[in-house]
């Protein structure tokens, strides 16, 4: 496929860190527009170099997000959207290289929930091999002006209408079958321009074959003829590797807020309940000393509009001071934030005083302590558990699933044992 070069200039090789966040801000504001329009959704807020659309806020830097009312009008704005059936939940992407530090907080004490740390990298397209070996079971196709290999993404199609267009879909066929696995590829230009790599795929039942890493490197020489230096992607644990083979290296870690749909159906929360949930995710005691002893004791204990506690905040955004706090004025906290702030010499004593907590479903996926002790691996937490009775028939929300099943998904063998001794504690295992 002859594919024509931009004309614009793209950044250039070796490039800075802060050259590089820039232009991954640039890329993914510009594939969440496009995507946007593409869906006849042509309604975008814009604040300085902040961008949101209906289903995503990208915030450049801590400064860009630092005045409490444009927080709350974003807010609003979503709210009015979702009564128009128009946002169903949004991520929030931080897309700077320096961490924040209060943001978390403010965005915590508004219902806005916490989300997964993607691991950002960074491919110079140069680096990569073009001889490399190529199995031939397989065949990676970049759709052109046929676009019968979209199937019937509308989406994707509006995408590929655009002019001047700007994104490329490359799928991977092969033994009969078109859809085993695919990519896009959004390329944004000027002195920013590089190319993104989204929506990587692998059909589950031909994965470990080599698909993913020929659907990255075509992308990134793709990306190489369009006149790109570089290629960004976010990565999971799962396609790290993938990545790594083809030749990116990490930017490192970002951070993601979401705010779920929950959050829009119900009125925001008061302005005493904002500031003193930001005085707890920022460990500011003065401020619970002033805002908390006005409180109940129900509202010093009950969660915010993302379903976590004061405590759970606190101990999100590593506030010793605002756990300790809470705790001398009656709250009980739950086990896995009490163990995550290393405060394991309480867990003990806190079960015993309140053995019904070992059965409290909380968190991500609303599952007890166990279920997340075993997730985890942690054989300390989970001996610590089972000093008193556990309901091993108990199952999370999200997949209905009880601790030994969650043991065996994991291949938690010296785990599943235990929990089976505990079990049928005078069977022979």
């Amino acid at each position: 496929m002859n594919v024509k070069r931009l004309p614009e200039d793209f950044l250039t090789e070796n490039a800075a860190l802060e050259q590089r966040w820039k232009a991954l801000r640039l890329n993914v504001q510009a594939w969440y527009e496009r995507y946007s329009l593409a869906q006849g959704q042509n309604d975008i807020g814009r604040a300085g170099e902040l961008q949101w659309t209906y289903n995503q806020l990208t915030i450049p830097s801590e400064d860009s997000l630092q005045d409490d009312q444009q927080i709350n009008d974003i807010l609003d704005w979503y709210r009015d959207r979702h009564l128009l059936n128009r946002a169903k939940g949004a991520i929030f992407w931080y897309l700077h290289q320096t961490p924040p530090v209060t943001l978390g907080a403010r965005l915590f004490a508004r219902g806005v929930g916490p989300n997964w740390n993607p691991l950002w990298m960074w491919c110079e397209v140069s680096h990569i091999h073009a001889n490399h070996e190529v199995n031939s079971t397989f065949e990676i196709r970049i759709a052109g002006e046929d676009l019968s290999s979209l199937g019937n993404d509308a989406v994707m199609e509006a995408l590929y209408r655009m002019r001047p267009r700007r994104v490329w879909h490359l799928s991977a066929s092969g033994s009969g079958c078109s859809g085993i696995g695919g990519c896009t590829l959004n390329v944004t230009t000027g002195d920013s321009g590089i190319g993104g790599l989204f929506d990587l795929w692998v059909d589950p039942q031909v994965r470990k074959q080599g698909i993913g890493t020929a659907l990255v490197r075509s992308a990134c020489q793709l990306a190489r003829q369009l006149g790109c230096h570089h290629v960004i992607v976010n990565s999971t644990e799962l396609g790290e590797p993938v990545y790594r083979r083809v030749g990116f290296q990490s930017m490192g870690y970002g951070y993601t807020w979401f705010l779920n749909s929950e959050t829009l159906t119900k009125p925001p929360p008061s302005t005493d309940i904002v500031k003193f949930l930001e005085a707890v995710g920022l460990g500011d005691v003065k401020t619970l000393n002033e805002v908390g002893i006005c409180l109940t004791a129900t509202q010093l204990q009950e969660p915010s509009l993302n379903k976590m506690t004061p405590f759970e905040i606190a101990v999100r955004c590593k506030q010793p001071a605002s756990a300790a706090w809470l705790l001398d004025h009656g709250v009980v906290p739950d086990i896995m934030s009490l163990w995550d702030l290393g405060w394991k010499d309480r867990v003990a004593t806190l079960i015993v005083e309140h053995p019904e907590l070992v059965k409290r479903k909380t968190g991500r996926w609303t599952a007890t302590p166990l279920h997340y002790a075993i997730e985890r691996d942690d054989m300390e937490l989970i001996k610590v558990l089972l000093t008193v009775p556990n309901d091993l028939e108990i199952r999370d929300a999200a997949f209905d699933s009880t601790p030994l099943g969650w043991a065996r998904h994991f291949q938690r063998q010296e785990i599943l044992k235990l929990l089976e001794a505990h079990k049928f504690p005078h069977s022979e295992i």
